[in-house]
Parts: C-alpha cells; sequence; structure tokens
C-alpha cells in the first residue's frame, strides 16, 4: 500500500482497514479454490494442505441461560481501547463509515 505524503492519520488508518477488507475476502476465496479443487494445493513454493481439527467450545449463550449465577461469579469487567472512524463528507457532514465506504464505493464505479 502506498500512502500519500501528509495523508491525515485517519485516512491513512481506513485505507488499511479497506486494504485488510480485500485481503481477507481474497483470502476466503483462495481456500475456498483450495477446499473445492485438491489439483490446485501445489504451488512452486507452498504446498496446501487440508487439515480437519477438532476443537471443543463452549456455548456461552447457553450456559448463562442454565447458570446465570455461575457464569456472573466468574464474569470479570474489562476495559477495552479501539479506534471508529466516521466519515466526513464534503460539506462537512459526520457519517458512518459503513456509509462512507458504500459512498465512496459508488463513486468509484
Amino acid at each position: 500500500m502506498t500512502t500519500l505524503p501528509n495523508t491525515p492519520v485517519p485516512d491513512e488508518l481506513n485505507a488499511v482497514r479497506l486494504e485488510i477488507a480485500l485481503l481477507e475476502e481474497r483470502e476466503r476465496e483462495l481456500k475456498r479454490l483450495l477446499l473445492e479443487n485438491p489439483d490446485l494445493r501445489e504451488g512452486n513454493h507452498w504446498i496446501a494442505e487440508v487439515k480437519q481439527v477438532h476443537t471443543t467450545y463452549t456455548d456461552l449463550k447457553e450456559l448463562r441461560a442454565m447458570h446465570k449465577d455461575l457464569v456472573a461469579e466468574f464474569t470479570f469487567p474489562k476495559t477495552v481501547t479501539r479506534i471508529e472512524l466516521s466519515g466526513v463528507t464534503d460539506d462537512g457532514e459526520l457519517v458512518s463509515a459503513r456509509k462512507m465506504r458504500a459512498a465512496q464505493a459508488g463513486d468509484a464505479q
């Protein structure tokens, strides 16, 4: 990814998030191809192996429904810091990042 000099940090962060989303979409497509086409699993430098891993998980929704007091006993507060982006339209209006990206995608077409 190339950014222009003097790109404001929130604008660059949005560009990075968009690029990550595109890469994740491509990753999903490549995984689908590998699962559906065993003949595509051998590359020049890499081999793709499809493995199944058996694991267990706890259904927290059901656990809370059945044992609310027990779950509450082992539930602790946690502070999470996150960065949320809002778009700024040409007329200065703040809009959600989703709405801004949708508008930008429409402009690109």
